[in-house]
């Protein structure tokens, strides 16, 4: 995936029905079902297995599924690929599970980043989700920036915004906008 994640560095953050057709119409290559109804996750786990595309499942928004142990060994059994959450005692549960994990982390203030980093320290994530991008040029040289790779999410709305978290170290960039799902990365 990482390698995808450098010429394609958009991810699709779907919240629909309507998300998944448009996001599986598109050739971009990974997403996060970031709401789904556990009744139907089965099945769009498949789909997206079929079209060969990478989904992170958001353990924390699945309605239905609770993000412990239980709810981990469920994701694997599906099929998930990768899994987002908040809760780092899970991290190991995933990635032992197969899949990859991805460490969703919300920075609201710089009180918060020693804890945080040490957290991240701890669990080891295959990715880290940091929300909201804009905060991204005030921890640039933050630890927390340089243990996984960094996925920036929220408030991601325009290329510019898209742009601007990459120049600031992610990764990748989550987004729920769809025009820019088919987002290529410039080359110099």
């Amino acid at each position: 995936m990482s390698t995808q994640l450098r010429t394609r560095p958009a991810i699709a953050s779907l919240f629909t029905p309507s998300d998944i057709d448009e996001f599986l119409d598109t050739d971009a290559p990974v997403c996060i079902v970031a709401n789904a109804d556990l009744l139907r996750l089965e099945a769009i786990v498949a789909r997206m297995a079929e079209a060969e595309r990478f989904a992170f499942i958001n353990a924390d928004t699945v309605s239905g599924l609770a993000p412990d142990r239980g709810g981990i060994d469920f994701l694997a059994k599906v099929g998930a690929a990768g899994v987002v959450t908040t809760r780092a005692a899970m991290v190991s549960r995933i990635e032992q599970q197969g899949m990859l994990a991805m460490q969703k982390l919300f920075v609201t203030d710089r009180l918060n980043l020693p804890r945080s980093t040490h957290g991240l320290e701890g669990s080891k994530p295959s990715y880290v989700q940091i929300m909201p991008a804009p905060v991204l040029p005030y921890i640039l040289d933050e630890p927390l920036m340089r243990i996984s790779p960094v996925i920036a999410g929220g408030f991601v709305a325009n290329e510019r915004s898209l742009e601007a978290a990459l120049a600031c170290g992610a990764a990748a960039v989550s987004t729920s906008e769809r025009s820019l799902w088919n987002y290529r990365r410039k080359q110099p």
